[in-house]
């Protein structure tokens, strides 16, 4: 961690940047700030002993709001690094419990998806009562050769794709079934998608990702506030990332 200070007025997160720190705010107060109709909306005040930024050290979205010292300021800064060194002693009981957790936090506008769905049949998104599994296979070299050049089956859901990283296997925040070999500048996020299942109709949730994802030409994810598409049955074409993205799969319903 490091020691940072702030003077009255100064932003130290600034609203739909990107970063990856938290910050423990250890003496004055600060603005949490959204812009709405281009004028400043005051969300809260954080005063001495909290924290905020705490979705940086999470996913690869942009900040969500705006935090600015309404006092002088003095807060520690913790990057994602210093936080596993943090846990480093009892890693191997808490890591387990706190992916669980983030996994619920990337979730849960699932559930509101769900309800919404619930409120209106669409023939689009109808399938046969049982489906025995769900199978993807790479569309571009580099895809290819993550899955080993086969076909790959899923049964668990969801299933989970996003980034490898030199902390993927003891990084509490992420938590992935299927790990992709990136290169800056980043295509995929650390947690970047699941396929997932609810009765019967399958779908891609984008988890947060930076760039967003492409499912059969419609993008969620990103800068665009729809995190979820429908899988069609038969044939879906998912890219994680732009149009350029090397990440490209076909996903078989």
């Amino acid at each position: 961690m490091r020691e940072l200070r702030f003077n009255p007025g100064e932003v130290i997160i600034k609203e739909n940047s990107f970063g990856s720190s938290a910050y423990i705010l250890k003496s004055g107060s600060v603005d949490v700030t959204k812009k709405a109709k281009n004028r400043d909306i005051v969300l809260a005040t954080l005063e001495a002993e909290e924290i905020f930024g705490e979705l940086g050290l999470i996913d690869d979205r942009p900040r969500s709001a705006s935090v600015i010292a309404k006092t002088s300021v003095i807060v520690d800064e913790i990057v994602r690094d210093d936080f596993l060194s943090l846990l480093e002693d009892k890693a191997k009981f808490v890591i387990p419990i706190l992916k669980t957790l983030f996994e619920r936090l990337r979730q849960a506008n699932e559930i509101v998806v769900s309800l919404e769905n619930q409120l209106e049949e669409s023939a689009k998104a109808s399938y046969d009562t049982f489906v025995a599994s769900v199978n993807i296979e790479g569309l571009t070299e580099k895809s290819r050769s993550v899955l080993k050049n086969k076909v790959l089956t899923i049964k668990k859901f969801p299933f989970k794709i996003g980034r490898e990283s030199t902390h993927s296997h003891n990084d509490i925040f992420i938590d992935n079934d299927l790990f992709l070999s990136d290169e800056v500048p980043f295509n995929v996020s650390r947690n970047h998608l699941s396929i997932n299942h609810i009765k019967n109709n399958f779908y891609v949730l984008d988890r947060g990702s930076r760039i967003g994802t492409i499912v059969n030409d419609k993008p969620i994810g990103g800068k665009i506030s729809n995190f979820k598409s429908n899988l069609i049955k038969g044939d879906n074409i998912i890219i994680l990332g732009d149009e350029a993205s090397p990440f490209k799969f076909k996903i078989i319903v």
